[in-house]
């Protein structure tokens, strides 16, 4: 055996002080991996401190969650069974411009918002038109005049066919 290694190391072509160095490292190795099994480091534990900083992490976590559950609580829909009968009774709208629309009184729909003349605040006031819309239409009455057909509410990037539909009832020209 000794002598098969031999001639392997003889093939390798490894010096005898680089022989040594490897074993040199090798036993160094081995002694630190025996020593690191045997030996146990005690630590010194404050179990105290550690409580504290547990109790304040739970309390801030709860914290959290308690914020976290307000916030979803915004977002979450109504259940049918807290409406009134009045509003369970009304199917639901397919969008908003027709939910708007509904909720709007009907002595509102006998006013007519004249769309060359109104504001901002008026033109809002519409179904379906917010701030957005209401500047684009402003903003077309400024750079082409008057509206002399309600179709060319059209031309105002967002207002199609249906949002047309159901203002066409609720404004003049």
């Amino acid at each position: 055996m000794r002598r098969k290694l031999f001639f392997l190391l003889e093939k390798l072509e490894i010096s005898r002080s680089e022989r040594i160095a490897v074993s040199s490292l090798f036993a160094i190795l081995l002694m630190l991996s025996g020593f690191k099994a045997f030996y146990q480091p005690s630590v010194a534990i404050d179990h105290e401190y550690y409580a504290e900083l547990e109790e304040l992490f739970l309390e801030r976590s709860k914290a959290v969650e308690r914020e976290n559950q307000q916030i979803l609580a915004r977002y979450e829909p109504v259940n049918q069974a807290e409406l009134p009968a009045a509003q369970t009774a009304i199917s639901e709208p397919d969008t908003v411009i027709e939910r708007n629309e509904k909720e709007r009184p009907a002595d509102d729909r006998s006013n007519k918002i004249n769309i060359n003349s109104a504001t901002s605040a008026e033109l809002q006031e519409l179904p379906g038109i917010g701030p957005a819309y209401a500047q684009r239409i402003i903003d077309w009455r400024e750079e082409n005049g008057r509206f002399t057909s309600m179709d060319q509410l059209l031309e105002i990037r967002g207002i199609g066919e249906r949002r047309l539909e159901v203002i066409k009832p609720l404004i003049t020209l």
